[in-house]
């Protein structure tokens, strides 16, 4: 990513491993149980997978899970839909209004 478009630079990211992988972060995250628990179970706590299989944007990255808040996550779990799959404007309704 472009300096200071990346993610991780905007604090809204993380990268999982696990220590079967001896904590390498690469593909072979997908075939583990702890990728199969974040799929199931992330959206509760405010995460999605930033770069499923087969997204248009950027390499599939299954250990790459963006912060977005619980409401929005569940509200992309529901409709089976990825946080690079909606528009800026829809995305928007869930910012925090901080000079109310």
């Amino acid at each position: 990513a472009d300096q200071g478009y990346s993610e991780h630079q905007l604090g809204t990211a993380v990268d999982f491993s696990t220590s079967e992988l001896n904590g390498a972060i690469d593909e072979r995250f997908a075939d583990t149980e702890a990728y199969e628990w974040l799929l199931e179970n992330a959206h509760e706590y405010g995460f999605t997978l930033s770069y499923p299989e087969g997204n248009e944007f950027y390499v599939f990255e299954p250990w790459h899970w963006r912060f977005v808040g619980i409401e929005l996550a569940e509200d992309l779990e529901r409709d089976d839909a990825h946080f690079y799959d909606w528009e800026q404007r829809t995305i928007n309704e869930y910012l925090v209004d901080i000079f109310e």
